[in-house]
């Protein structure tokens, strides 16, 4: 699916037809002269694949250069070590680090001692906070929103004349006309309501065109007031 001239969705929900793993978490692929740089990576294998399969449809010839991973979850950050092994540079929350070098995080689905969920890695760059960082021209800005994990990071970026804030798992736009909110899966071990409803309350402030999550609907205008619902609803349904 292209958003715009030069954001793709490269794999996840809108892929369901495929029928297999690749189809769990958005991937978004931004094209600079430089290369591409993908917003999350997906599932282990499947992820890396579909995303190739998906570049070469739309005639993106550029290589990977970069990998940002929004929360590191399996089927966000799954095919970090493939791409990394490509030559792309994976960056991370630092509070996710941990999970990154592990391959998972135990007590995610089960207490059993065998919990490697994805092939371990070692992040390339590490946000420790808050900052701007510009990658193949483009000025990203990292915003640390924590409650899904606790490395989970929201990204803002000006491409096309437009502003597109990526926000992996910790919002989901939903409702028929886009006028709601869901804040994801509540399952990893570190997840927390309060940190959710701080996230959110931080994310109003800013200003944004489009809203890109980690699964479902994709929200391509009036951003900011959805993030202004989001912060309402976080604050009535979660603390």
């Amino acid at each position: 699916m292209r958003v715009t001239n030069n954001i793709f969705v490269l794999s996840g929900s809108y892929f369901s037809a495929v029928g297999n793993a690749s189809t769990l978490g958005d991937v978004y692929g931004i094209r600079t002269p430089q290369g591409v740089i993908l917003i999350d990576c997906g599932c282990p294998v499947t992820g890396p694949a579909m995303i190739r399969e998906t570049l070469t449809y739309f005639d993106v010839r550029e290589p990977v250069t970069h990998v940002i991973t929004t929360h590191a979850h399996y089927d966000h950050c799954g095919g970090a070590l493939e791409l990394q092994d490509a030559g792309a540079r994976i960056i991370v929350g630092k509070e996710d680090v941990i999970y990154c070098t592990n391959g998972g995080v135990k007590g995610m689905y089960s207490p059993c001692d065998d919990f490697q969920l994805f092939p371990a890695f070692t992040p390339d760059i590490v946000i420790s906070e808050d900052q701007l960082l510009e990658i193949n021209g483009i000025s990203f800005e990292f915003i640390k929103i924590p409650g899904h994990t606790p490395g989970s990071m929201a990204v803002l970026a000006g491409i096309d004349e437009k502003t597109a804030l990526f926000t992996g798992d910790a919002l989901q736009p939903d409702g028929m006309f886009l006028d709601s909110v869901t804040f994801g899966w509540q399952g990893d071990p570190a997840f927390s309501r309060v940190e959710i409803v701080d996230s959110m309350m931080k994310l109003m402030a800013y200003e944004t065109d489009m809203i890109l999550p980690g699964h479902g609907k994709i929200c391509l205008r009036n951003g900011t007031s959805l993030l202004r619902q989001a912060a309402k609803i976080a604050f009535l349904t979660l603390r």
